[in-house]
């Protein structure tokens, strides 16, 4: 941005001023301190306005840096909540994959329980034994599939809102 050149008064002291925020922005900053010394100097007639306008930047360095505390803070729980998220992320990963292995090997049996149920191989059509097969598959995955969701919930229930919370503090919300 643009830095500009303002000409103010703080506690009854012109002064010239360099700065790139916006106009208003530095009109409300400069009124809010101009303020906040004259208060100081009006309820205590033993300070000067060098002695206010210290005190003021005092309380100002401190409110900043509670501020900058408070964001080490949040970075520092951001950081937990990703790797939390990552690690919550692998583990999901492992587990859909542990679940389509386990499916893969059902489905391997049947195939193989299905040809030996067949009395003469050569009296089935091998369209319509690909179809049961497939079908048999279908039905068992989506069975394994829910005993692994039920699983999951059992072992951890609060994982999907645990989830959601830190997706929410990471995206802002």
């Amino acid at each position: 941005m643009e830095k500009k050149k303002f000409e103010v008064k703080i506690a009854d002291i012109d002064m010239k001023i360099i700065s790139d925020e916006r106009e208003d922005i530095v009109m409300r900053l400069v009124s809010q301190l101009d303020n906040e010394i004259t208060t100081i100097t009006k309820q205590s007639r033993n300070y000067s306005k060098i002695d206010a306008a210290i005190l003021v930047a005092l309380e100002h360095s401190s409110a900043r840096a509670k501020a900058e505390k408070r964001v080490r803070n949040l970075e520092a729980q951001i950081a937990l909540y990703d790797a939390n998220l990552r690690r919550m992320r692998e583990e999901n990963i492992k587990l859909k994959n542990s679940m389509l292995g386990k499916v893969s090997e059902t489905a391997e049996e049947i195939i193989a329980e299905e040809q030996l149920s067949i009395e003469d191989p050569a009296a089935v059509e091998p369209e319509e034994a690909t179809a049961e097969a497939a079908h048999d598959i279908a039905e068992l995955f989506e069975e394994k599939e829910e005993a692994v969701q039920e699983e999951i919930v059992e072992e951890k229930p609060d994982r999907a809102n645990k989830l959601r919370q830190i997706e929410s503090l990471l995206r802002g919300n």
